[in-house]
């Protein structure tokens, strides 16, 4: 739109306004007219030509105001030689930086003995005694428990009798040595069948549990208590199916026991159930820990991270700033754009004038400069929309494998789609992950 001029506007309306002034004969207007009418219509028309230059002066003005400031508005909201036209998006951005990219799976479990033995008698019978409470050390050979031994106790005895009498008359030659090794098998039997009314401990280790009270009547099937070797223990943990596909043998693991917050025990993944359990969906697997001080013990709660991923300065990005079409996956990389420089020599803008005597012929005082804004400059882009390749990937973060490099600027959290070559407005920069 072209520019108003004040000057030339105002100069029309004082053409407009002479001939009516021409048409006053002033000499008729003396101080010392007596004619009163005359009077009045000259101080009437005086008047009328004042207020209407006055009014004509300020509407000019305020049109002149309003449409030039209706038209640069826009130009605050767009970079420095940028068009008009052109809508500029806020968006956050985010540098990225080369990292060790680790991922680990949490898991909850429990202890369990290095290895867990039910104890069974080898005969019916009832039982008489435990000899070791619920937690106690057991030593290698030590009986555990025993059922009630009078009946084996007799056979024994006379098996016993028996033996020794054959023994004295095939010393004497009345026996076949047939008849004197039946005698020593009927004994052996008998011993045999009083060893089965005890339970013996394999190895060192505690007694776990004791699932039969002392006067139960037990069959060979019967479980009675439980024997644990602890030189050694399992940290046990059930694995939702979704994560099956993230765990295998050989991972690095730190194990976390509430009882003793300030140890953490290091292990691998040692066995996977080759199974899922029906109800609960779940793996099973376990890893061994070293228990020399026996603080570990069966039942204890375990925490524990395992290690699914690990490599060094990988590039990694925040999973916000990923997008996939179909089969492949892109990001909206921002690239520099360089503002216009204005004009050198550009000439100074002209001083305006105002309406004297409402400011004509005056030059109007120059605003003193503003200070220096200590805010920080916005910083604009253009976005590309780069194809990458993916590697691995979690909820919140995705390694890059190709397409991307160190120091690079990709939008993240964004609102909208963005077009290649759009131009945005990077109002935060997230340097490498916090």
């Amino acid at each position: 739109m072209k520019k108003i001029d004040i000057k030339d506007l105002f100069g029309k309306a004082l053409a407009f306004i002479k001939p009516a002034l021409s048409r006053i004969n002033l000499k008729k207007f003396k101080p010392d007219l007596k004619d009163r009418k005359s009077k009045q219509r000259f101080i009437v028309t005086i008047m009328i030509v004042i207020v209407a230059a006055i009014v004509l002066g300020r509407m000019t003005m305020n049109v002149q105001k309003a449409l030039f400031k209706k038209k640069a508005a826009p130009e605050e909201k767009r970079a420095p030689g940028m068009p008009a036209e052109e809508e500029i998006a806020p968006v956050k951005a985010f540098k990225i930086k080369k990292t060790d990219f680790k991922d680990t799976l949490p898991c909850i479990g429990n202890v369990k003995g290095f290895k867990e033995v039910d104890l069974k008698f080898q005969t019916n019978g009832i039982i008489e005694s435990y000899n070791f409470e619920e937690g106690e050390k057991v030593q290698e050979g030590d009986i555990i428990a025993s059922l009630i031994q009078k009946e084996a106790l007799l056979k024994l005895k006379y098996s016993e009798i028996e033996l020794n009498k054959n023994q004295k008359i095939f010393d004497a030659g009345g026996i076949s040595p047939l008849k004197l090794d039946q005698a020593r098998l009927e004994y052996e039997s008998a011993r045999n069948e009083l060893d089965k009314t005890n339970i013996y401990a394999i190895s060192d280790g505690l007694l776990g549990s004791r699932i039969l009270d002392v006067g139960s009547y037990v069959t060979p099937g019967d479980k009675v208590g439980i024997f644990v070797q602890m030189d050694k223990a399992y940290a046990e943990f059930n694995i939702i199916e979704k994560d099956v596909p993230k765990v295998s043998l050989g991972q690095k693991a730190e194990i976390f026991v509430d009882a003793y917050p300030d140890k953490t025990y290091n292990a691998t993944v040692d066995r996977i159930a080759p199974i899922i359990e029906g109800r609960s969906r779940t793996e099973t697997i376990k890893m061994e820990l070293e228990n020399k001080e026996g603080l570990l013990k069966p039942g204890m709660f375990v925490r524990g991270l395992i290690a699914t991923y690990e490599k060094k300065d990988a590039i990694v990005i925040p999973s916000s700033g990923l997008k996939k079409k179909e089969n492949d996956y892109f990001v909206y990389s921002i690239g520099k754009d360089e503002p216009k420089k204005e004009a050198e020599g550009a000439k100074p803008a002209e001083k305006k004038k105002g309406l004297w005597p409402f400011g004509f012929g005056k030059e109007k005082q120059e605003e003193p400069p503003k200070p220096a804004s200590k805010e920080k400059k916005p910083e604009f882009g253009i976005i590309e929309v780069r194809k990458i390749k993916v590697g691995y990937m979690t909820q919140d973060l995705v390694e890059v494998e190709e397409g991307l490099k160190e120091d690079d600027l990709i939008v993240i959290e964004m609102q909208e789609e963005f077009k290649d070559k759009a131009r945005v407005e990077m109002v935060e920069i997230q340097e490498g992950l916090s």
